[in-house]
């Protein structure tokens, strides 16, 4: 805007009164050197904030002035930056080229910052120094590690705050349309900046996310043990392949066929006493089985090659038997780790969620059709735990939790043994969406806050705070574990011999029924 061959100065007026002296928008004015103090004390009176980008050309008789105005808050006096200069021999030079615009504002001079947090036990306000990191809470896991890292923040930018405490971080009513809580006072831009708040697609819409906190304890996963393969698949099939049991079955039908064969032709055409009558069916297979469980037969053979197929029998499921009884084993002591959200809805595993509020909410809110079905099927509407009796549960074994890391890393490590730790597992949870700090819309201090916020992250803060705050328990000797066979280990035997029993009752009264029919139709 060339103010040198115009002084209407009403159009700064109506563009401050629209706030477009804000980011990203950049201004440049011309004015005269003699009308240059004046032009500054119109400057004064704009809304030429930290982030306002505002170039004024100072036109002298050899030179031109370059400065940059701007102030920390809108009550104190502008601050001018000698920007540069422009010269007809050397031609303009930047006395701040390679020295970022935000880098050299990054100096609030204690400019007052407001602070929006949701505290649940309201003595952890009083916590002065917030370098001082404290274990979380289970009513309370992210106030003071959020607060942590704000704080660096702050010391980042020399700027002072305060907190304004809700009880809420913010959620959407349907009916009214409007959010309430902390979301809400950041919308209308009475703060300036909140804690970690989760993304959602319906905060995003009226307040701004700046910058995602990577790798974070605050995060919400679900913690289970690595359930028992046998709790999960068939062991007494699953320990063969589909074309092993097949040719398993191949062997067994041929060598039975061929057996069944010999042994008649041999009761019909030698002389042979012990083969006073023909071989049944039932004969067979009982010979079958006595092979097949290496219990040995009082069946024997007259002829090489009777014997020869006794000997291939045996023999053959000699090797099948070994391999299968010591897989068996290493499957007994094996686990199958849940592979996702919809594998622990379809899985045995039963599920439960932390007693908090908002975990309740997000569940309900959830567009994730394979949260949702967990939680309709498994979760809803009296499975919500404390910290304690959750993961107790998931100490016993076939139990999803899902839990904050923080809080909970600090009870496994308390509480679990090297074998129960060993065996646990972690599956995203709804809250393992992104978590960022909010700022209004048309925030000045909103890329001072992101660059601020990837500085304390760069310099290794965040990961110090994290560390500080919570350990991920660490497994030391998984190949010691030894764990004893379970009732569920066995369910299929036991149904086989339950099934067993049933079927030789049944042929027990059949017989006697049989038996009693021919006995009448004698008389």
């Amino acid at each position: 805007m060339d103010f040198k061959n115009c002084n209407d100065y009403e159009i700064l007026a109506k563009i401050n009164g629209r706030k477009l002296f804000r980011y990203p928008l950049k201004y440049l004015f011309l004015v005269n050197v003699i009308d240059y103090s004046t032009f500054l004390k119109k400057l004064d009176s704009l809304s030429l904030l930290i982030m306002s980008e505002v170039v004024v050309a100072s036109f002298g008789k050899e030179s031109i002035d370059l400065y940059q105005p701007y102030k920390i808050q809108e009550n104190e006096s502008l601050i001018v930056e000698n920007y540069g200069i422009w010269t007809e021999n050397t031609g303009i030079r930047l006395y701040y080229d390679g020295n970022s615009f935000a880098k050299r504002r990054r100096d609030f001079r204690k400019l007052h910052i407001t602070v929006s947090a949701v505290v649940h036990n309201i003595e952890n306000v009083k916590l002065k120094d917030f370098d001082d990191i404290p274990a979380p809470q289970e009513d309370e896991p992210y106030f003071s590690q959020d607060m942590a890292i704000i704080n660096n923040l702050m010391q980042y930018l020399n700027a002072s705050y305060s907190l304004k405490i809700f009880d809420s971080y913010g959620y959407l009513n349907r009916t009214t349309g409007k959010f309430d809580g902390m979301v809400e006072d950041i919308y209308e831009e009475r703060s300036d900046i909140s804690i970690y708040v989760i993304l959602s697609e319906e905060r995003h819409a009226i307040v701004d996310f700046i910058k995602p906190a990577e790798n974070f304890a605050t995060k919400t996963k679900f913690i289970l043990k690595k359930p028992a393969m046998s709790y999960i698949e068939n062991i007494y099939y699953v320990t063969f392949t589909g074309k092993v049991w097949i040719s398993s079955l191949a062997i067994l039908g041929t060598l039975s066929v061929s057996l069944y064969v010999l042994l008649n032709w041999e009761a019909k055409h030698m002389n042979r006493k012990s083969s006073c009558c023909k071989y049944t069916f039932s004969d067979i297979t009982l010979i079958s089985l006595e092979a097949v469980c290496q219990q040995g037969t009082m069946t024997d053979s007259s002829t090489y090659s009777g014997r020869t197929i006794i000997f291939l029998f045996f023999t053959a499921f000699m090797f099948l038997y070994v391999a299968y009884s010591a897989y068996i084993l290493v499957l007994l002591q094996s686990t199958k780790p849940i592979t996702s959200i919809r594998h622990l809805v379809e899985s045995r595993v039963e599920c439960g969620g932390l007693n908090l509020s908002y975990t309740m909410a997000y569940y309900e809110s959830t567009k994730d059709e394979a949260l949702r079905d967990l939680y309709r099927k498994k979760i809803y509407p009296n499975r919500f735990y404390s910290l304690q009796d959750g993961l107790n549960k998931v100490q016993e074994g076939n139990f999803a939790f899902q839990v904050i890391l923080g809080p909970a890393y600090n009870y496994i490590l308390k509480t679990y043994t090297n074998y129960d730790i060993c065996k646990i597992q972690e599956l995203p949870g709804y809250m393992n969406t992104i978590m960022s700090p909010t700022v209004p819309k048309s925030s000045q201090y909103k890329k001072l806050f992101k660059i601020g916020l990837t500085m304390v992250e760069e310099r290794g803060l965040q990961h110090r705070i994290k560390n500080r705050v919570s350990i991920r328990p660490r497994c030391y000797n998984e190949a010691g574990n030894f764990q004893s066979v379970r009732i569920y280990d066995c369910h299929s035997v036991f149904i086989l011999f339950a099934m067993g029993v049933a079927l030789a009752f049944g042929i027990f009264w059949l017989e006697i029924f049989v038996e009693k029919y021919y006995k009448r139709q004698k008389k």
